[in-house]
């Protein structure tokens, strides 16, 4: 009997390897899970050292800066206001499965002002628990997060995450300010 089920559980875990299976959604308190050992959209590697600003850094997980408008919008948002967080001394970042190619055409198109992290393995999606597990390996949107956005202190600490129970509505770029300015 024990051995048969050691032998259903190994069986169970090896067939969810290769299907991206996410950690809990990183929470507030608790470290980084992964420091943004990533490209950005000119293809310079960064890590969060290279990242973080005076009080921080706010990073926020995209579904794709090509395909999805919501998501498009936010970016825009954030570049708009983009100097009131650096204002407040927070650098800001945006994180998405896109490749290098597509956040370079998304940021010239639209002039955007932070640096835009491409993550097409979805490590750093994955080691936060964003990871959308409604898309498996061979669909397009295989990799993508739900969208979320985490304040992270110097010391790699998460102080603040937002986020929303869709992927049509997201935090509001003033409720983000009003926070981090309290």
């Amino acid at each position: 009997m024990f051995r048969k089920l050691l032998h259903t559980l190994l069986l169970v875990g090896l067939f969810a390897l290769p299907y991206g299976v996410a950690k809990a959604e990183t929470k507030v308190g608790e470290p980084i899970p992964h420091h943004f050992d990533l490209k950005d959209q000119d293809g310079m590697k960064v890590k969060f050292d290279d990242l973080k600003g005076e009080k921080g850094l706010v990073v926020f997980f995209v579904r794709s800066a090509d395909w999805c408008p919501f998501c498009q919008k936010q970016m825009q948002d954030f570049s708009n206001r983009y100097k009131d967080f650096k204002k407040i001394g927070y650098e800001v970042v945006s994180v998405s499965y896109d490749p290098i190619e597509t956040l370079k055409k998304f940021g010239d198109a639209h002039n955007v002002a932070y640096k835009m992290l491409s993550d097409p393995k979805s490590e750093s999606i994955n080691a936060f628990g964003l990871r959308n597990e409604k898309y498996k390996p061979g669909s397009r949107f295989y990799g993508i997060p739900n969208p979320a956005v985490y304040v992270i202190n110097p010391e790699g600490i998460v102080t603040h995450m937002f986020s929303e129970s869709g992927y049509q509505s997201r935090p509001p770029i003033d409720g983000i300010l009003a926070a981090l300015n309290r």
